[in-house]
């Protein structure tokens, strides 16, 4: 990447978040790197999303609107393919996504860009979440984000996700297996980058305010003793033998994945 500031695409996807959108959209154009883009997907929105960001667009040119035709049962799938038909229209050449219930720093694209200038070769970089659920209760939070070299890494969440375009672009159908339902795209495309292109970086900043709601996954569930937990972990290990059988191998007989694979078969999740 050359040191001329690049144009960024942020790549917002939504549905029924009208609680929640404009604030993610605001703080994707009131950045203090100024050449941005949004690109707001709405995936069939009964709510007021869409009306919402088109008042929002009146004002900002730099918007673009674009509405699904259709909502799958499946919603990772859903996630996907907001990413992939945004990807085809954004015009930056750095990529940052956001999910429309979080919210960006002032100072994150910014930040994201000076990291992909210094580090030329890196394709996908995280930052550090800051935990939020209301102005009195938010927590800026440094978990052991950590790559792994036979298995799935420790990553942040979706809108702690930003890439080098070309190489999303590039890469982002090798992630879509369609028989792993439970699997998000951060998972996926995380999981792509740290086992087949040998890529985890970090920016050791809290950039990004991720919401803690109630209807969230793991907010609403206690693992251990929870079904869909154990299917997601067991569909975990299945995209790391989709990926590199080599590296799926290393675990087959870790405690980690006995337990996983004695659980499927007695309650026959999978």
């Amino acid at each position: 990447m050359s040191n001329i500031n690049p144009v960024v695409s942020i790549l917002i996807n939504n549905y029924n978040k009208a609680k929640f959108c404009k604030k993610a959209v605001r703080s994707a154009l009131y950045q203090d790197y100024k050449r941005i883009e949004v690109i707001f997907f709405d995936d069939g929105s009964s709510d007021s999303s869409v009306k919402i960001i088109k008042n929002l667009k009146k004002k900002h040119k730099n918007i673009k609107i674009l509405e699904g035709k259709e909502r799958g049962e499946i919603f990772w799938q859903n996630q996907f393919n907001a990413i992939r038909n945004s990807l085809k229209v954004c015009k930056g050449k750095i990529v940052c996504i956001l999910d429309s219930d979080d919210f960006f720093k002032k100072n994150k694209i910014r930040k994201v860009v000076d990291f992909f200038k210094k580090n030329k070769k890196s394709e996908i970089v995280f930052d550090h979440p800051i935990l939020f659920s209301s102005i009195s209760e938010q927590e800026e939070v440094r978990n052991k984000y950590l790559n792994r070299k036979n298995k799935w890494p420790k990553f942040p969440p979706t809108s702690c996700l930003s890439f080098q375009k070309k190489s999303l672009k590039k890469y982002i159908n090798k992630i879509n297996y369609k028989d792993m339902n439970e699997l998000w795209f951060d998972f996926r495309i995380s999981t792509f980058y740290s086992l087949k292109r040998n890529q985890f970086n970090l920016i050791n900043d809290n950039l990004t305010f991720y919401r803690q709601n109630s209807d969230s996954y793991d907010k609403k569930y206690v693992k251990f003793v929870n079904r869909e937990w154990w299917s997601r972990r067991y569909q975990a290990f299945l995209f790391l033998r989709k990926l590199s059988n080599k590296k799926f191998s290393k675990n087959i007989f870790t405690f980690d994945y006995l337990i996983t694979l004695i659980v499927n078969k007695i309650f026959l999740i999978n």
